[in-house]
């Protein structure tokens, strides 16, 4: 039985996620040239459904108009680094074999295809359409206590999306499409299963914190044991290791940071001499709108801190007076960092 434990409660006048997301979507076709007559029409019905559409396409106009180049560059960025692998994965692993043509980006921010938008949301404002469909998702700064089989539940952290593959009795396969979840399999009859990007973890008793960005997998075993299969690689995790791997390899078991991986289970971010660059990608995944740092050196810098998540907007204020960074603030949460 699904039993929310807590949620991002909405303020009075927000927009909600879904109408923002829709909002985000027309604008960026208007600015593609990719409507005709019918979706003019349609764009002024969805207009007329309430002030709450209305406000939504105005912001969505507001931040897009005042982001161009700054998406520009962002998304740029993303295609260099998506051409050549993922140079940011800690094992060091690179490939070639996945390239992303320019053509997915038309000149600038808005100019993207409207199918690109849904498949591959700008800077991750939305989620995807396959993060949509899942059986079980999170949104934005929210988490959610799963039970889905006897003696097996998700703990599911913020933007999290899970689907079932399979279930039986006797059987049961996951997929952790994006996000982070706490898996719990307990003594139970039930084998348990869970795909994640290219590779999967199995366990009949054990408890382990599951995460995916993309194509990079991390799982850290709290308790018990499980198997991580990568192709034909296979490694056995026990109480206190992690392993991480991704679309091109799998990295060595090494000792589990088990406080700092499982700390926004308590309402905690914990960063510990770490990168500024991903200090930003983590608190962008608790908190509505998008921090964007285009100052490279800044993000190279460390910083160490412990941030409730109901707070993470202090790490703006930290970054700028330690760092000295320089913050501009545009509607819908847009944060430049600079």
């Amino acid at each position: 039985m699904e039993q929310p434990v807590t949620g991002k409660a909405e303020a009075e006048g927000a927009i909600p996620e879904a109408i923002r997301g829709e909002a985000y979507d027309w604008v960026a076709r208007l600015i593609a040239g990719q409507v005709g007559p019918d979706d003019l029409k349609a764009l002024k019905a969805w207009l007329g459904q309430s002030s709450v559409h209305a406000q939504a396409y105005r912001e969505a106009r507001r931040v897009w108009d005042a982001l161009g180049p700054v998406a520009s560059a962002s998304m740029s960025r993303r295609s260099n680094e998506e051409a050549v692998g993922h140079p940011g994965f800690p094992l060091g692993l690179h490939s070639s074999s996945r390239r992303l043509g320019r053509r997915a980006f038309l000149g600038g921010a808005l100019a993207a295809s409207a199918a690109y938008l849904i498949v591959r949301p700008p800077m991750d404002l939305w989620p995807s359409y396959t993060e949509l469909s899942a059986d079980y998702r999170t949104g934005t700064g929210e988490q959610r206590q799963i039970s889905v089989a006897q003696n097996v539940s998700l703990d599911l952290n913020t933007q999290t999306s899970v689907a079932i593959r399979s279930q039986t009795p006797q059987s049961l396969q996951l997929e952790l499409i994006s996000g982070e979840a706490f898996i719990s399999t307990g003594l139970t009859p039930t084998h348990v299963k869970v795909f994640a990007g290219e590779g999967s973890i199995t366990s009949d008793e054990a408890n382990f914190n599951l995460r995916r960005k993309d194509a990079s997998v991390s799982i850290c075993c709290l308790t018990g044991a499980l198997k991580v299969g990568w192709q034909n690689m296979s490694e056995t995790l026990v109480a206190g290791q992690q392993v991480s791997y991704n679309d091109v390899g799998m990295g060595p078991v090494v000792a589990a940071g088990a406080e700092a991986a499982t700390a926004w289970k308590q309402g905690l971010l914990i960063f510990d001499a770490t990168p500024v660059s991903q200090v930003v990608e983590e608190v962008n995944r608790y908190r509505g709108g998008r921090i964007l740092l285009m100052n490279d050196d800044i993000g190279r810098r460390q910083l160490s801190a412990r941030l409730r998540i109901t707070e993470v907007d202090k790490v703006v204020n930290q970054i700028v007076h330690i760092f000295g960074a320089k913050a501009t603030t545009l509607p819908g949460g847009i944060v430049i960092l600079s």
